[in-house]
């Protein structure tokens, strides 16, 4: 899911910068930045969970959890 979205994000904001859109520029910058806050908030996908060097002990969960647990990162910020 991390691949898929960042390259989501980097569609989405090369779209934004093309039309003169900030905000869709902005929001692929705040997506991308609560991605790696969950992320090294220990909450990811559970393969990537074996890769984590982190100092928070590593949760995985499944996909559907891990946007959720996104989503909840883009609405606190």
């Amino acid at each position: 899911p991390v691949a898929t979205l960042f390259a989501w994000t980097g569609a989405l904001r090369k779209r934004g910068e093309l039309d003169g859109i900030q905000a869709l520029v902005d929001f692929s910058d705040k997506l991308e930045a609560a991605t790696i806050a969950t992320i090294e908030g220990g909450v990811m996908t559970k393969d990537l969970v074996g890769l984590w060097e982190g100092e928070t002990p590593a949760k995985g969960v499944n996909s559907l959890d891990f946007l959720k647990a996104i989503r909840a990162k883009l609405e606190e910020g």
